[in-house]
């Protein structure tokens, strides 16, 4: 009988310490593109959650997901006339890696594969497009508490930066 109790006490356990390693955020972002002849400037909110998994010590690699909206939209003048840029959603996978120092502050970098669709409107027709890229960024956060961090990245994508401050959730 003791042995049939520890063991389910072992289970339950390690079945609860498995959820103690997910870590859910909210964040703004901006992504920005200048080619020389139109600047864009797009923002949105971001909802992100990752899975922590302990390498060493201080080290931890982070599959997440992240899915936003956009918030706040842009125009620019093309061909003479202006076009009113929306962003419809923003996804991306991201496999990160995170250093954590002594004194409650991450570095963290991690390459992403990203998808964003925007709309286009202008002269009464409007158009939707989105595309996949891959893109590299990083960054660096702060632990407000044991459990709470805010943190700031930097991302780009083909040309478009993409800069983001939030707030991770361990649970």
């Amino acid at each position: 009988m003791l042995k049939k109790s520890v063991l389910a006490i072992a289970l339950a356990s390690a079945s609860f310490s498995s959820f103690a390693n997910w870590v859910g955020g909210v964040s703004y972002i901006n992504l920005s593109d200048d080619d020389g002849q139109m600047e864009l400037s797009l923002s949105g909110i971001v909802a992100s959650l990752g899975y922590k998994i302990e390498s060493d010590s201080n080290f931890f690699i982070m599959p997440e997901l992240r899915i936003g909206t956009g918030i706040g939209d842009d125009t620019v003048r093309f061909f003479g006339g202006d076009f009113k840029v929306e962003m419809n959603s923003f996804t991306a996978l991201t496999v990160r890696g995170q250093y954590d120092l002594e004194n409650g502050a991450y570095l963290f970098a991690a390459p992403s594969y990203a998808n964003l669709d925007v709309k286009v409107s202008g002269y009464g027709e409007s158009a939707s497009e989105d595309e996949w890229e891959f893109g590299i960024g990083g960054g660096i956060g702060f632990d407000v508490n044991e459990s709470t961090s805010a943190e700031f990245s930097y991302e780009q994508y083909d040309g478009t930066d993409a800069l983001s401050v939030g707030i991770k959730v361990d649970f």
